[in-house]
């Protein structure tokens, strides 16, 4: 009779992560796959958009290869500014209000970037698309991660990776559809207002934030993050709810009473209340204390060990996207000039540097008019690159239990930066086409991982903030890619090909002092 006392007191009074276990894996956890998965492939699409805005606007803004780097560059540097903010307000005020205001505000820049006629004015557009996108692309993971015991955790995030693909494969699909099409046009002859087929495009790409907004709208705020916002009774009805879709049981046989959480700089578990039945429970936060909180959130981030992982985290992703997202935007550009190259040097064998070397000289001396179309193959060499990536995505979510985050984090970065090296020894459209396929496929998973990796390291009631800076570094990193790329892609574009390579293989030899996790053992 005791032990079975000391039994149901122990349920009574479980931490979160063992009430999340009774909850139950199954129906729910894959419903909301779906949905945010849903929602991870519209960040690719919107993140993405400008890869085919490049050649196609060129015309229209008369846009040198610099103003391409800038026009890149600017959504990202709303992505720096809008990773911090978004990070914050989800965890001052919840993940899922965070992530369907961030949709929201994509949605609204995307629309009103393909009306404007200038192109300073376009930048400004793109530069909130990029501040709302951020929102959803960083918390997504947190927000999910949350609703998974340990044993699951790594499988299901990794799996998002998935649906990102699917965004990528999605995107030069609509762009062939539209942009290519003159019944897209919708320019009146003679008129000032240009609204040509590649602004269709861009109305277009934000019409997704808003129905994956829909599909989040059913589902929950994160229960840990209700749990530590003294919400208690809404976390456990969230969990029962949980527990209801995955055991068609009723919510009175959820074993769980009430749940344990630990409070602010590690002091003393205490029992908050989850049900009306005496139990104790948490008085609602004062806005003094609110933002006690915040800095107490904030402190501990820069104390050990956690600022020496946010520092590496930083540095690690700032490496990625500086090769990844500089890259993966200037890819159709990039199969644009060996299109042009071909049709001005039949026969004639070149590698990406001297393609684009000669190409640009073309242009300065007259030879080809400004492109009115970009050629087919563009599409379906985008189309390929983005293909290749699916083999890997499936492939990280099935073995990142069995080979480890860290482990596979490391070789990953090393053999991503070994393909962008041997980008300077291509020596035909093919070649470029084939390492393309090997460097997108690689490459496009490791920050999934990475993400992974923050959410083990790091605490609930910071993850969220790690996250938005270990991103925001990332973004930063991707800028001033692109920036460079852009200054030097038509006469030295030697160098940020070197810089690329080397940035991902020291980031993969970094992440070897990674630690496994900083959290003590859950149930599993």
């Amino acid at each position: 009779m005791e032990e079975q006392a000391e039994t149901k007191e122990r349920l009574q009074r479980a931490p979160f992560e063992t009430a999340l276990h009774h909850a139950g894996y199954g129906c729910f956890q894959w419903l909301l796959l779906m949905s945010c998965g849903a929602v991870y492939a519209v960040c690719a699409l919107s993140t993405t958009t400008l890869s085919f805005v490049l050649p196609a606007a060129e015309c229209d803004f008369m846009l040198s290869s610099s103003d391409k780097g800038r026009l890149t560059a600017t959504p990202l540097i709303g992505m720096c500014v809008g990773s911090y903010f978004w990070g914050n307000l989800a965890d001052a005020r919840g993940r899922k209000k965070a992530i369907i205001g961030a949709l929201l505000l994509d949605a609204v820049a995307a629309f009103l970037s393909s009306l404007v006629q200038s192109f300073p004015a376009f930048l400004a557009c793109r530069f909130f698309s990029g501040f709302g996108i951020i929102g959803a692309t960083g918390l997504i993971f947190p927000y999910f991660g949350d609703f998974l015991s340990v044993r699951h955790r790594d499988v299901m995030l990794c799996r998002l990776e998935v649906f990102w693909t699917f965004g990528t494969i999605l995107l030069p699909g609509i762009a062939w559809l539209i942009i290519q099409d003159p019944r897209f046009n919708l320019t009146a002859p003679g008129a000032d207002f240009q609204y040509t087929s590649w602004r269709v495009f861009v109305a277009a790409c934000g019409i997704p934030s808003l129905l994956v907004v829909l599909l989040l709208f059913p589902f929950p705020e994160s229960p840990r993050y209700l749990l530590h916002a003294n919400k208690p009774e809404q976390a456990l009805q969230v969990l029962q709810r949980i527990f209801t879709v995955n055991s068609k049981l009723q919510e009175k046989d959820f074993p769980v009473e009430s749940m344990i959480c630990a409070g602010e700089e590690g002091e003393e578990e205490e029992v908050v209340s989850a049900d009306n039945n005496g139990n104790e429970t948490k008085t609602p936060l004062k806005w003094s204390k609110r933002w006690h909180a915040f800095w107490v959130r904030k402190k501990l981030l820069v104390t050990p060990p956690y600022i020496g992982l946010l520092v590496l985290c930083c540095f690690v992703d700032f490496g990625l996207m500086f090769s990844y997202y500089t890259l993966m935007m200037w890819f159709p550009d990039l199969f644009e000039r060996f299109s042009q190259f071909s049709s001005l040097y039949q026969g004639v064998s070149a590698g990406v540097c001297e393609v684009s070397a000669n190409v640009t000289r073309s242009e300065v001396d007259g030879l080809p008019e400004c492109p009115q179309n970009i050629d087919d193959k563009v599409y379906i060499h985008t189309l390929i690159v983005a293909l290749s990536c699916v083999p890997t995505a499936l492939w990280v979510g099935l073995t990142i239990n069995m080979v480890g985050k860290k482990l596979m984090l490391v070789m990953m970065l090393i053999c991503s930066g070994l393909a962008a090296l041997g980008l300077n020894l291509v020596r035909s459209s093919l070649e470029n086409l084939l390492l393309s396929c090997v460097f997108e496929a690689i490459v496009s998973c490791t920050e999934a991982v990475m993400f992974c990796v923050v959410c083990e390291i790091f605490p609930t009631n910071v993850v969220a903030t790690a996250m938005a800076i270990t991103v925001m570094s990332g973004r930063v990193g991707a800028i001033v890619g692109n920036v460079v790329f852009g200054a030097l892609v038509d006469q030295y574009c030697i160098v940020p090909i070197y810089i690329f390579g080397t940035l991902l293989i020291s980031s993969g030899l970094l992440c070897m002092i990674l630690p496994k996790s900083t959290r003590p053992e859950r149930p599993q």
